[in-house]
């Protein structure tokens, strides 16, 4: 097992034979920023391979490592020039073990014994510390413990509140601060913890544009947290993983609390059966369609390019689904935070994605929610014309929220989604949501102005000619403040 990252720097020329010419996916690239990958020019060619949004893991970095992770994906955003979102984790209140230096591991060998007990010592292979001393303390014989993802499984054999020993039966490698779970165990009620409300702050004071909930159980706690990051003024659109079984059991309540979703499946896989999993991931993807919420798709997407240049199969077909499912963006995780060949990861996931995209049409659920709002109503209009006339080549959509190009997003139409908004934290938040793409701009001062501004920004972006005819979706009034969309213009493009 490797002991630590290998940052590879790859030149301008190895980049563009990675990455190819630009394809126009629709669905999005999130990558875990990690020792792999946190170097600022590392961080430059990720993001020109594909890359839509960095996730910083607040598990496995201090506040400080933060900043300067944060600071450095956005030097290297400002070096790109694209519209790129940061979505930090929460650690949530999930055990975990006991720390490593970064990269290293211990190997559990079937049929070994090993004592578990509450601290934050290093681990060894005789002793594995768990930072909760609760589940400790609950520990009875015969119980199962999952580690990693549920990769190392353990099974008690003596607890006496302080220390548990246990039987190795399914081994392998264990990394530091990897989660614990013990199938079964009774669930608390949700409370934020220090660390938790410590890392809301941080991500409302550097402006960051996703906050990811762990542990998700039922929509108060979306609430919980929605409540703590505007006591900080924090912009951010929280995420609610589904990792639980009670979240799935709740999960229309869930998603209508939060602003996306993602799917878990790491997590998920150890509360559910391997092969309910897949049900799940597509169950999820339904519920975030009907109500209009982004979905990500996590976890062992690519798994095996941790330390090999090329997927297996099985792994190409699981993104190839993800997207078929009608996912709004796959996620990597270790492949790009500690593995071999990030830049190769991203690059992959690019190709497998656009080919895909190239080859049917997007997936859209026939059962999507009648729209409710005058910004739904107008975004499904706008689709069904794209579907009745092939004169529409773009769809323009002026937001300063971003709300009404998720509307348009969400009726999942064949034709490009362009947003002019006048805020980068908008654009850049707008990067995670499907087939969206963002001009920023000052916006002209009336109603025909914003139009014809939209006409020219489409012809600078490439994204329109003269002739063309767009429909722009935005509002018959100036107004100065987000939500008043109300108007759908079909224009022809001219000089």
């Amino acid at each position: 097992m490797r002991s630590n990252a290998i940052v590879v720097i790859r030149s301008s020329e190895e980049v563009s034979q990675l990455t190819g010419e630009s394809s126009g996916r629709k669905t999005k690239i999130v990558a875990t920023v990690g020792p792999a990958s946190w170097d600022v020019t590392i961080l430059k060619q990720l993001i020109l391979s594909g890359v839509d949004v960095f996730r910083v893991n607040a598990a496995h970095n201090s506040i400080e490592a933060r900043w300067r992770i944060v600071e450095s994906i956005r030097e290297a955003i400002a070096a790109t020039g694209h519209h790129v979102g940061i979505l930090q984790d929460l650690a949530g209140v999930k055990p975990r073990t006991g720390p490593l230096p970064d990269g290293d591991s211990i190997r559990l060998r079937r049929d070994a014994s090993v004592t578990l007990i509450a601290g934050s010592d290093q681990l060894t292979p005789e002793v594995i510390t768990i930072d909760e001393e609760e589940v400790v303390h609950r520990l009875r014989p015969g119980q199962r413990v999952l580690m990693a993802d549920g990769l190392l499984e353990l099974v008690v054999q003596e607890a006496d509140g302080t220390s548990a020993k246990c039987h190795v039966v399914r081994g392998g490698y264990l990394r530091g601060r990897q989660g614990v779970t013990v199938p079964g165990a009774p669930v608390d009620q949700r409370v934020l913890s220090e660390d938790e409300c410590r890392d809301i702050r941080f991500a409302a004071e550097a402006d960051i544009e996703y906050l990811g909930m762990s542990f998700v159980t039922k929509a108060a706690d979306v609430d919980m947290v929605r409540s703590e990051l505007q006591r900080y003024g924090g912009r951010c659109k929280i995420i609610a993983k589904i990792e639980r079984a009670e979240a799935l059991e709740s999960i229309d309540a869930v998603a209508q609390a939060a602003d996306a979703l993602m799917v878990a499946r790491g997590d998920l896989g150890v509360q559910l059966p391997p092969e309910d999993v897949p049900l799940a991931q597509k169950r999820i993807i339904q519920v975030g369609h009907k109500f209009g919420r982004p979905v990500i798709t996590a976890t062992q997407m690519l798994e095996s390019m941790i330390y090999q240049p090329v997927p297996t199969r099985a792994e190409t077909s699981d993104v190839a689904n993800a997207v078929l499912d009608g996912t709004d963006a796959v996620m990597l995780s270790a492949e790009t935070a500690t593995g071999d060949y990030p830049l190769e990861a991203v690059a992959m996931m690019d190709r497998i994605v656009s080919a895909i995209e190239r080859s049917l049409p997007p997936h859209r659920e026939p059962d999507t929610e009648e729209p409710t709002t005058i910004a739904s109503t107008i975004a499904r209009a706008a689709f069904d014309i794209t579907q009745r006339s092939s004169l529409v080549n773009v769809i323009g959509v002026l937001t300063r929220s971003g709300f009404s190009a998720r509307e348009v997003a969400r009726e999942r139409p064949e034709v490009p989604i362009i947003a002019m908004t006048n805020d980068d934290f908008i654009a850049n938040q707008l990067a995670l949501v499907w087939g969206v793409k963002t001009i920023v701009v000052d916006y002209a001062s009336g109603t025909e102005e914003l139009m014809a501004q939209m006409s020219s920004e489409l012809i600078r972006a490439g994204e329109a000619r003269p002739g063309d005819h767009a429909l722009i979706v935005g509002s018959l009034v100036y107004h100065n403040e987000p939500g008043h969309t109300d108007a759908l213009h079909l224009r022809r493009i001219s000089d």
